[in-house]
């Protein structure tokens, strides 16, 4: 068994999609059309690919447990069987929380494939949770996407975020909130929709040297904890995507509405306050 001073390493991996080298478009899950499913089948490879770089990163630098968060969409879109040992994948709906699983037990978070928040300059297929739904969020006086989040959720059970891969704008994003934080920069956005992508083996390459160097140093990158207020805010894109959220949500424990498309969710933690507002049980 690889270890690093006879500790073996238990690593905590988020992956998304939109952040991965060469997919070039939003998730086109709803489509049937021959063109459509063929790009979808195109991007899971290239996604699965950067996954398991990431894997053999970690592997390299002593981990011995690795838990795949599959956070795209509704969760059950990373190719399971091209998944690499030892990982293990937690995918699927109705989770308990949106970072299910993320304990104190755990030695460090990686991300993989990651995007930009909602309104980020120069961030490609930039969004913050629903790119249909959601205009920004915001936490106390500042606005956070999901590497804020992530970041955050982590830091509050007191686990740091070493790694992260995705566009040029995302890379970015993190630097600013986590001093010492490895990166790879896998493409760079032209417009929201459009990005120059490095090819996917360089890409996999810098994951995989960058993975098992964040993890060797893992004890030089503190858990950062956001502010403590524990209320975040959502302004969504309409009046009618509130109404609708409003509707569902109705009732739920910590929510308070502000007409016309805004929504405040409070909670003891980071996390309870997020799930609160994303309709998990919080």
């Amino acid at each position: 068994m690889v270890s690093i001073g006879a500790c073996p390493v238990k690593v905590y991996l988020v992956t998304d999609l939109e952040g991965v080298s060469g997919v070039s478009g939003f998730d086109v899950r709803d489509s049937n059309l021959p063109q459509d499913v063929e790009l979808r089948r195109q991007w899971s490879q290239l996604w699965i690919a950067e996954v398991n770089a990431a894997v053999s990163g970690a592997v390299a630098a002593g981990a011995t447990q690795i838990l795949v968060i599959d956070n795209h969409g509704p969760g059950d879109t990373l190719p399971a069987e091209r998944l690499a040992s030892p990982a293990r994948l937690l995918h699927g709906g109705r989770r308990a929380s949106w970072l299910a699983g993320l304990d104190e037990d755990f030695d460090a978070v990686l991300i993989i494939g990651q995007h930009a928040m909602a309104g980020a300059e120069g961030g490609h297929l930039r969004h913050t949770y629903s790119r249909r739904r959601l205009e920004r969020v915001s936490l106390g006086t500042e606005e956070i996407g999901e590497i804020g989040l992530i970041v955050g959720i982590a830091g509050e059970v007191g686990v740091p975020v070493v790694f992260l891969s995705g566009d040029l704008a995302a890379t970015k994003e993190i630097s600013n909130l986590v001093e010492g934080v490895e990166t790879a920069a896998v493409k760079r956005g032209v417009s929201k929709t459009c990005c120059v992508s490095l090819a996917p083996e360089q890409s996999r390459d810098l994951i995989c040297r960058g993975v098992e160097r964040a993890l060797k140093r893992r004890d030089q990158i503190l858990p950062r904890r956001l502010d403590a207020s524990r209320e975040i805010r959502l302004r969504y894109n309409s009046a009618c995507a509130w109404r609708a959220l409003a509707r569902r949500l109705r009732g739920g424990a910590g929510l308070g509405w502000r007409p016309p498309r805004e929504l405040c969710a409070r909670g003891e933690t980071l996390r309870q306050a997020w799930d609160r507002a994303i309709g998990l049980k919080g």
